[in-house]
């Protein structure tokens, strides 16, 4: 006999993660495989980060500070914003989801782009509330104008996400000023910038600008990127005192573990590493478009640390089995379908290495089918 549970489970979308490299070994009975997949940085963690893990150890019998005080006040000066403008979470996936246990309720909806981050349909589902998904712009970044049509006076929350996940496309500091703008001044508004450490665009960063003078709108960042802290999670967001104090009132008191923010603390002491490793990545990410041109597979190009790939461009190729074509030859990128892209990969930017090997393995792939 089963527990009674609510009817909203069913309704909660189910996220499947990728395969993990154990996996992909131990099915294709192969010795060796890049993993690009999961958008995580190809670099471990800043200098510094695991003495200071390690040496946090020692205290692991003690619960962590719960307000993460330390971290909130090193991002608040970061940021010019004073600390009670800031709220950490277990990467800023929690802060998204704490985002609808505050707002969302039975009647009211949010408005979200699809597709985008998977996590955004959960919200309204989890609090039985309704998903307003409004389709890409023909560019494959959000439809800014059909978003602020589908706004009503049921809307509690509309979500950004910039650059988008998993297209890539970005959408200007004018285009997101204008978009604001044209909502009401108490619409919470919530921008999710896992990838902003990627834009190489001029106006990068003016976001968090206008969250420091809009209290309807919060900007959420995340240490699993960049900063290479994926197994730590830990993410933060910058708003108004009221989206702040909201996400504070519904997350768990001990919401964030002691490594977590004593690593994101010595991450931040770190912004010239930082910089390098990310040029690195906006170079590998430009060369492996670069030679993509030179193909009959089409992609999108991308602000992220990801590039979405369509080989459903070459027509005689098609798109059916080419994940599992490139899986055999131990390459993991991140099948479309799953990510409500049908038809097409998304494929991480990894060391110039894992990036070459998905090169040739596409190349190889390419041939196979052609010959």
């Amino acid at each position: 006999m089963s527990i009674r549970t609510s009817p909203r489970l069913d309704a909660i979308p189910r996220y499947e993660p990728g395969l993990t490299t154990a996996e992909v070994l131990a099915r294709y009975g192969i010795e060796r495989a890049v993993k690009l997949a999961s958008n995580e940085s190809p670099f471990g963690p800043m200098p510094g980060v695991a003495e200071v893990v390690a040496e946090g150890a020692a205290a692991l019998n003690r619960y962590p500070d719960g307000a993460a005080r330390a971290l909130r006040r090193a991002l608040a000066e970061r940021h010019g914003v004073g600390p009670e403008g800031v709220v950490v979470g277990n990467g800023s996936c929690e802060l998204i989801l704490l985002a609808g246990q505050a707002l969302l309720d039975p009647g009211t909806t949010v408005v979200h782009a699809e597709p985008s981050f998977a996590l955004y349909p959960h919200l309204a589902a989890a609090a039985g509330a309704e998903a307003i998904a409004v389709p890409l712009a023909d560019d494959l970044g959000h439809d800014l104008d059909a978003m602020a049509a589908a706004v009503d006076e049921r809307t509690r929350l509309v979500i950004v996400c910039n650059p988008n996940n998993p297209t890539g496309v970005y959408r200007s500091a004018d285009e997101i000023e204008a978009f604001v703008d044209a909502l009401p001044e108490d619409l919470a508004i919530l921008i999710d910038e896992a990838y902003f450490d990627f834009v190489d665009r001029p106006d990068a960063g003016r976001t968090m600008s206008m969250a420091r003078e809009r209290p309807n709108l919060l900007v959420t960042r995340t240490f699993s990127k960049a900063h290479g802290l994926c197994g730590l999670r830990v993410g933060y967001g910058v708003g108004g005192a009221g989206w702040v104090g909201a996400l504070d009132r519904v997350r768990q008191p001990f919401n964030t573990n002691a490594l977590g923010q004593a690593a994101a603390l010595e991450s931040l002491r770190h912004p010239e590493e930082l910089h390098r490793r990310v040029r690195s990545v906006m170079a590998e990410r430009d060369r492996m478009q670069r030679e993509l041109v030179l193909t009959g597979w089409g992609f999108t190009a991308s602000q992220g640390n990801f590039i979405l790939v369509r080989p459903d461009s070459d027509p005689v190729a098609g798109s059916a089995g080419i994940h599992e074509q490139l899986l055999r030859l131990g390459v993991i990128v991140r099948d479309g379908a799953a990510l409500g892209c049908p038809g097409c990969l998304r494929v991480s930017v990894g060391t110039p290495d894992e990036n070459t090997a998905f090169l040739a393995a596409r190349a190889e792939v390419a041939r196979a089918i052609h010959s």
